[in-house]
């Protein structure tokens, strides 16, 4: 099992209970599959940017990307980058970039 079907595991305990309904929902239409794929496809087009920036940039709300973003970090299918500050916040943020390939 993985975070696909597992979706406790993306509400933290501190979280308000409609966070825990929210990732069950998105785990069982498999929304949640489409979004981390969604973000991944943000990082190869715009390597380098922040999440507000991938946000901001495509039409989706603050928060949408980020949340996915965080989840390929930890699943070693991006990086973080360094930190800049960023256009939309103004604010201090990490880039992400995608995993350099490695040739077989």
């Amino acid at each position: 099992m993985d975070l696909f079907t597992q979706p406790h595991v993306l509400a933290r305990n501190s979280d308000p209970e409609t966070s825990l309904i929210a990732a069950r929902e998105m785990a069982a239409t498999g929304q949640l599959g489409r979004m981390e794929l969604t973000a991944l496809n943000l990082v190869l087009m715009s390597p380098g940017s922040t999440s507000a920036e991938l946000e901001k940039r495509n039409g989706y709300e603050r928060g949408q990307i980020g949340k996915r973003l965080s989840t390929l970090v930890n699943n070693g299918r991006i990086i973080r980058g360094d930190k800049r500050r960023c256009e939309i916040t103004g604010k201090l943020a990490f880039t992400h970039y995608t995993k350099p390939h490695k040739p077989r």
